[in-house]
Formats: structure tokens, sequence, C-alpha cells
């Protein structure tokens, strides 16, 4: 994915009049694509314009005994619509030419650069599905424990069931945090619960939990989503494809690469998406200050 990058980046390929690279953005969208947890399961629309028109269908009434000689009742799916507004997007790196030569050392340092640039439109993204699925999720349930427990699955997946449109989740959305709650959860690891052979013996829990697979993406934090994607009631709309632009700077001597693409997530089946709401009592780990460059050095 990175080798154009990097390329740039060395300074090998740098001009004013190659504004934009398509082959570079095409590389940077299928590293996306392979990378994102998210886009394994959302259906991934493009368009032409800032602005779309989103149908939304749910199947509609039931068969019925015909007398003979009388009219065969007739039936169609229920149609609406929502309107999506698209937004950009964007991120990038600034390189000056004293970095390139303290950085020398480092083989893969331009290669590293440009994953991470990729990596921040990637986070972005996540965060954004995160958010409409925290408010499109049709169905709310509000954990009785300050921890993930199988029974909060089971319970929640039975109500998708029951719904009136009766989905059938096969996704579970969850944290690393929340993964950790099953695995401590002693009717997950009963074999009888768990559906995973010798899981008592082995400790192995898997991946999965009632024939639902189980994706641990870090921005949905506390809460867990249950989604039925054969329904695809998530899409991510986006405007044609990766912008790249890179250009010099002579002011400040750096080779500069900008990065936006316009796209925007919406959920059209809040009757195929379940959410766990988890209120947390346990306090995450904390790193004290001058552990990382950024937050700088303790005194001596």
């Amino acid at each position: 994915m990175a080798k154009g990058l990097a390329e740039f980046a060395n300074g090998a390929v740098a001009s004013n009049d190659n504004a934009w690279d398509p082959e570079l953005s095409t590389d940077i969208i299928q590293y996306i694509e392979t990378e994102s947890d998210f886009r394994q399961f959302v259906k991934v629309v493009n368009t032409d314009s800032f602005a779309i028109v989103l149908p939304r269908r749910w199947s509609a009434g039931t068969a019925v005994e015909v007398v003979e000689g009388s009219e065969i009742p007739k039936a169609h799916d229920v149609y609406d619509n929502i309107t999506l507004n698209l937004r950009q997007n964007g991120t990038g790196i600034r390189m000056t030419d004293e970095a390139k030569i303290m950085m020398k050392f480092d083989q893969n340092y331009w290669d590293n650069e440009a994953r991470r640039a990729t990596e921040r439109m990637m986070k972005k993204e996540n965060v954004d599905i995160s958010n409409v699925l925290l408010a499109g999720a049709g169905l709310e349930v509000q954990s009785a424990h300050a921890t993930l427990t199988f029974d909060d699955i089971v319970d929640t997946k039975t109500q998708l069931e029951e719904n009136p449109y009766g989905v059938n989740p096969n996704v579970i959305l969850m944290s690393a945090r929340s993964y950790a709650d099953l695995i401590k959860d002693p009717n997950f690891k009963v074999y009888a619960n768990s559906g995973i052979p010798g899981v008592v013996n082995t400790g192995d829990v898997g991946m999965s939990v009632d024939g639902m697979a189980i994706m641990k993406i870090p921005e949905v934090g506390d809460n867990v989503y249950l989604i039925d994607t054969t329904q695809d009631p998530l899409w991510l709309v986006q405007m044609g494809t990766m912008n790249t632009e890179r250009y010099r700077v002579p002011e400040t001597r750096e080779d500069v690469l900008d990065l936006t693409l316009y796209e925007k997530p919406a959920v059209l089946r809040p009757d195929a998406i379940a959410k766990i709401a988890i209120t947390r009592t346990d306090e995450k780990r904390t790193f004290p200050e001058g552990w990382d460059p950024l937050t700088g050095y303790p005194s001596p």
C-alpha cells in the first residue's frame, strides 16, 4: 500500500504538476477495505454528489386463504427514504528536510508514516460509524450489571427475533474490555452455553456467541451492538475515491501530502440493530505523565 507514498515522502517523485495520484488513492482505499472491521459488513455505496437520497424498505403483509372465485390480495414492501449529506474527512503528512536526514537510519520510516496517515483516516471512519450506531439502534437494552454478561446477549438477541420484522443478528460488536467480561462470565465458559467443545478444559471461549461472530472494535466503547448484516442495516456512502494532493512548501522546506475523502455512514434499518448499554464502575488503566514523549518527559 505505502510504496507510492513512501516514494513521495522520500522526495523521489515530489512535483507540483502531479497533484493527484489515482494509483495511490486506490492503494489507500484497498488498504482500508482490507483492514477495517466495519467495512466487512457495512454496505459501501459510491456517489458523484454531495447529497444522496437512500431508500429504506421493510417487508409487509402475509398470505391468506383464498376462496374460490375471490380476488387474491396483493401486498408490497413498505418504502421510505432519507437524505444524506456527505462530509469531508482528512489528514496529512508533513516532512521537513531535517526530519528526513534525522530519520535516515530507519529504513521503514516513510512507509510507517504512510500507514499511520491511512490508519488515522480509518479511525475517523470507525468513529463516525460508531456514532451512527449509537444514535440509530432500533432497540436499546440497559444491562442490569456493570459488566457485559452472557445473559445480556441472549436476552437481547431474543428481543430482536421477536420484533415485528423478526431479524436474526449474526454479528456482535464490542470492545476488548467487554470481551474480557465474557471470558470471565461463568455462564459463557460452560460448554452447553458457549457451544464450543472442550471449552472448560482448554479455556478457549472463541469469538462467537449463540451463532453470532464477535468483532472487537475499540471505537464502540462501553456499548455492545447486535446486528443482522443480512438486512444491510448500515450503509457508508462515499463520493469518488481517496483524494491525494502532494506539494512542496518552500518557505518551511517541507514535503506535504494531504489525504481527503467525502463520506458519511447511515443506518437504514434500525430494527436490525440492538444496543446493549453498560454503565461501568471499573476504571480504565491510566498512564503516568511522561510515558509518551507527547506528554513530556518527567522531571528528574
